[in-house]
């Protein structure tokens, strides 16, 4: 008899509810895998468009694509150049995915001895997989006339929840509304104190989190799963399961000094933002703005500037006017890749008056000289004053 009981018990499971979720879970599990295959089974193709800095055509530019077989795992590579149009197309076969992508200089411009900051793409940040047709309009900024500035990797803390071993008083507006704001000191490189040693102050920058909400009721119940856990506050469950809204807003209180949101951005080289500074078209307030949402998204070139850090602002400071208004004198400085909410940034000094030339020589920190007298440039393992891009 302990067959036809196996038999009505396994019909009883197979039709309960749960047993019904996890056939159903199984269908989707094959559908995906099965999307997935045809997907690696499609050939895919990927366009280039490669301009200078001025928006004119590079031909002759040399590309290079690493490839991955991802049945064998084996690597490969594709080389092209582009036409008069500056225009190249890379074709993928099928189980085939593109690691990389680095552009270079043509071999007429090699030999003349022009260099460029190369671009490169990966699949980690610019490249997608998935995507049957990628098309990339990019820029191949050349080296110009790179030279020696103060240049420091900043950053400063933004609070977003009350703590207990916080020193200052309470916030009752954290953690939804969070607010810092401080001072800098352009030449010094410095915040102003109590939380550095500026001396001078050039522009304050007020940072704003607000937060939104929950993206679901999935984000919401680990922040609770934390908290009971243990593991974090509700508080901090908002700030690491949230979506934040932030703002970063640069004030200059000298007359004639403001800022500038680079007109271009280009986060696949070391040379992020034109070489020179414009000369006119400051304000004495400039915010910048990020929707934040906790989902995995990947950064995508049609949209990459709506990321804070995908963005350089240009400042010019200490300016000094003519009784008519117009600039007898001024520094100029850049601030590049604002980090976090804002709180984090690359900063760039050039200490010649009315020089408006930015563009950095990588090695040559004169303000780690200054404090360092006797040693010429940073240490590799230095992350605050040896930047590899500018």
């Amino acid at each position: 008899m302990r067959y036809p009981l196996i038999a009505i018990a396994t019909t009883f499971l197979m039709t309960t509810p749960v047993a019904s979720l996890r056939l159903a879970a199984g269908d989707r599990l094959e559908d995906t895998r099965a999307k997935s295959e045809a997907n690696r089974a499609t050939p895919r193709v990927i366009r280039l468009c490669i301009k200078d800095e001025d928006g004119t055509p590079i031909e002759g530019a040399r590309i290079r694509a690493v490839l991955n077989n991802v049945k064998t795992l084996m690597g490969s590579g594709d080389h092209k150049t582009t036409d008069v149009e500056g225009r190249t197309v890379i074709n993928i076969a099928p189980y085939h995915s593109v690691w990389d992508i680095y552009v270079n200089p043509s071999d007429q411009d090699s030999k003349a001895g022009r260099e460029a900051y190369n671009i490169h793409l990966s699949e980690s940040d610019w490249i997608r997989y998935t995507t049957i047709t990628q098309s990339f309009d990019l820029t191949l900024p050349y080296v110009r006339k790179p030279i020696p500035l103060k240049a420091k990797q900043e950053g400063f803390s933004h609070r977003r929840v009350n703590g207990p071993k916080d020193t200052a008083p309470a916030d009752p507006r954290l953690p939804d509304l969070a607010i810092t704001e401080v001072g800098y000191d352009a030449e010094l490189l410095e915040l102003m104190p109590p939380l550095g040693q500026g001396r001078h102050l050039d522009f304050t920058i007020k940072i704003t989190s607000a937060f939104r909400g929950f993206e679901d009721a999935v984000h919401e119940r680990r922040a609770v799963a934390d908290a009971e856990r243990g593991w974090h506050t509700l508080s901090e469950g908002k700030v690491n399961h949230g979506n934040w809204t932030h703002s970063v807003t640069y004030r200059f209180p000298n007359a004639g000094d403001g800022a500038i949101l680079s007109p271009q951005f280009w986060p696949y080289c070391k040379l992020t933002t034109p070489h020179k500074a414009p000369e006119t078209g400051y304000s004495q307030e400039v915010t910048l703005t990020e929707v934040y949402r906790c989902v995995a998204l990947q950064p995508d070139l049609a949209n990459y500037r709506t990321i804070m850090k995908n963005n350089g602002i240009f400042l010019r400071v200490r300016t000094q006017l003519d009784k008519d208004g117009n600039v007898v004198s001024a520094h100029y400085a850049k601030l590049v890749s604002p980090q976090g909410a804002g709180n984090g940034f690359k900063f760039f000094y050039n200490p010649t008056p009315n020089d408006r030339n930015l563009e950095y020589d990588l090695k040559t920190n004169l303000r780690w000289q200054e404090l360092n007298p006797s040693k010429a440039e940073p240490p590799l393992w230095d992350d605050v004053y040896r930047l590899h891009s500018n």
